[in-house]
């Protein structure tokens, strides 16, 4: 077969490195043999009964109106429906006293697309020639936003520190000074890029850490990117208190997806006009709209109240209740005199565990737990190629979403290799491929 001749941008785009490799991995282990995996691997939100009937009850209104002929058969603006954009203006008035144009709010097929045409709109090689940077000011963060990355080397991040709170707990700490020293010293820095609630962590940068962040990108004249996918008002798994945090410099990107709607792809950027104009000509060019559909669902559920309610009332008590039974499954079944330490449960849908001395790297450690059938994330993705710590390749990240049955089962299979390769007489053999 003749070899296939693709410009840099679809080298990058093929290449299976990083998270990409280890999902593509997963996925054609799971397609082996579904049934013999424990998986607390999956990002793809749990199917909780009242938010389903929610999202049924909405798809019926649309259907016993008659409105799914006009939505499913027109074009539509890049911007979104007006009736979408105007709720959420409404409900960010009414809660949050935050006024909003129709210009400053852009509705995307989803928070990856959200951040494929943000990235690349204010990062990549300038007109100039010269590569801007997408920098995350706190390491470990969404491994995906190298992903979306056209150009390689665009995500940078900075390293953060390690605060241990316990014997088997442990949290994040914003290192602001190496922030504020890295931005005054780089100027090829294009945007500040942060998740909160984190993915992976479950860390919740504090309001005195992003308007800090913000105040300094706003000297540099830096768009900061806040991804809300986890965060209130939708679908508002936080587990301490938290509010969103809107500046002209700061485009605030919010996803349906964790919600229970990722299939329909709804994505929402908040922001100053001239930021939202740029992404809203980007995405017409490459996919015209979001889903018509999809938007009609999120009116409804909006304009009923439902959908912060559902939220905050369900899907956050879900998942602080996952990330509570799984402390006790480790804090019960891990081995007390080994170091492990769970982050501090403050948002999102995952436990991030950190193995200090692990003998080898996580990706090594996903491959021991793979051949006794327990499928993790290995965590080194999430640093974006950083290698200023062994901390970087010590930690796994374990999905809330399984059912308790198979968490525990996942435990005990975690337990059991920890036990082996902490012991004294250990040899680890590298997988053959």
């Amino acid at each position: 077969m003749t070899a296939l001749h693709l410009s840099k941008i679809g080298n990058k785009m093929t290449n299976k490195v990083g998270v990409r490799a280890i999902m593509h991995d997963i996925q054609e282990v799971l397609n082996s043999n579904l049934n013999q995996y424990v998986n607390l691997s999956a990002g793809n939100p749990a199917i909780l009964p009242q938010v389903y009937e929610m999202w049924e009850e909405a798809l019926r209104d649309i259907v016993n109106d008659k409105q799914l002929k006009n939505l499913i058969s027109q074009y539509g603006s890049s911007y979104g429906t007006h009736e979408l954009i105007d709720c959420i203006r409404d409900y960010f008035f009414t809660n949050y006293r935050i006024k909003l144009d129709r210009e400053q709010v852009l509705i995307t097929s989803g928070s990856q697309n959200l951040f494929f045409l943000a990235l690349n709109s204010f990062c990549g090689t300038s007109k100039e020639g010269k590569v801007k940077k997408a920098l995350i000011p706190m390491l470990p963060d969404y491994a995906g936003y190298s992903g979306v990355a056209l150009e390689e080397g665009v995500i940078e991040g900075i390293p953060p520190i390690l605060s241990k709170l316990d014997h088997h707990t442990f949290r994040y700490e914003f290192n602001k000074q190496a922030f504020k020293d890295k931005i005054a010293q780089d100027p090829d820095v294009g945007a500040v890029v942060l998740s909160r609630p984190n993915n992976p962590s479950g860390n919740i940068l504090s309001e005195e850490a992003v308007q800090l962040i913000s105040q300094v990108c706003k000297d540099y004249h830096i768009p900061l990117l806040i991804d809300s996918a986890y965060a209130p008002p939708f679908p508002a798994i936080n587990f301490i208190e938290m509010d969103p945090i809107i500046h002209d410099n700061i485009v605030h990107c919010m996803s349906l997806s964790k919600a229970g709607l990722p299939g329909e792809r709804i994505g929402i950027a908040i922001g100053k006009g001239d930021f939202i104009k740029v992404m809203e000509a980007f995405q017409s060019n490459i996919l015209i709209h979001s889903s018509r559909l999809g938007q009609r669902m999120v009116v409804n559920t909006l304009k009923s109240g439902q959908l912060a309610e559902i939220s905050a009332n369900y899907i956050r008590t879900h998942y602080k209740q996952k990330h509570d039974y799984l402390k006790n499954l480790l804090t019960t079944r891990m081995p007390d005199d080994i170091p492990w330490y769970l982050h501090k449960a403050e948002g999102s849908l995952f436990g991030w565990l950190w193995l200090e001395g692990l003998p080898f790297s996580d990706s090594d450690l996903y491959n021991k737990l793979k051949a006794e059938n327990l499928i993790v994330v290995p965590g080194g993705s999430f640093f974006h190629g950083s290698q200023s710590s062994s901390h970087n390749r010590e930690c796994i990240r374990i999905s809330l979403t399984a059912a308790d049955e198979e968490l525990k089962k996942g435990i005990d299979i975690l337990s059991s290799v920890v036990k082996e390769i902490y012991s004294s007489n250990f040899i680890f053999q590298t997988e053959k491929r």
